[in-house]
C-alpha cells in the first residue's frame, strides 16, 4: 500500500527532486523563497537550494510569466508559481500567445519547459481575488 502524503508535501518533495537533479530548474513566484509560499508548498527549498535557483518576485504575474518565458528560451526550466488563479489575468497573454504557440510556431525547434503551478480554492475564504476560481461553475443565476 502507498504512503499517504499531504498534496503540498508531495510538491515539495516534487521540486525538491526537481531542483536536486536539473541545475537548470529554477523556482520562482511571490513569497515562494524566504515565505516558502503562500500555503508553503516551497518550504526550504530557497533555504537548500539558494536565492538565485529559488527565486521571490516582484508581485507582477505578467513578469513572472514574461521572465519565465525567457528562461525557458535560454534553456532553463522555470516552475513558476502565482499565489492565487485570480490573480492570473495578467499573464494569459504571454500564456496564451507566447508560451502556448512557441514550440508549434517554431515547427517544434524551440521548447518551452515551462511550468506555472496556480492553486485555487483551498478553503481559505479570503476576500476579493483571494478566493475566485476562473473555471466555470454551474451556479444558476436568476433571470
Amino acid at each position: 500500500m502507498a504512503e499517504k502524503m499531504a498534496l503540498a508535501k508531495a510538491i515539495n518533495e516534487s521540486l525538491r527532486r526537481a531542483l536536486e537533479t536539473d541545475p537548470k530548474v529554477v523556482v520562482m513566484g511571490e513569497d515562494v523563497g524566504k515565505l516558502g509560499g503562500v500555503f508553503r508548498v516551497t518550504d526550504g527549498l530557497q533555504k537548500d537550494f539558494g536565492e538565485s535557483r529559488v527565486i521571490d518576485t516582484p508581485l507582477a504575474e505578467s513578469g513572472i510569466v514574461g521572465t519565465a518565458i525567457g528562461l525557458a528560451l535560454r534553456g532553463y526550466r522555470p516552475v513558476v508559481e502565482i499565489q492565487f488563479d485570480g490573480f492570473v489575468f495578467p499573464a494569459y497573454d504571454q500564456i496564451v500567445t507566447q508560451l502556448a504557440k512557441m514550440h508549434a510556431r517554431s515547427l517544434g525547434k524551440v521548447k518551452m519547459p515551462v511550468v506555472i503551478r496556480i492553486p485555487y480554492g483551498g478553503g481559505i475564504g479570503a476576500v476579493e481575488h483571494h478566493s475566485e476560481s476562473p473555471r466555470p461553475c454551474s451556479r444558476t443565476w436568476p433571470a
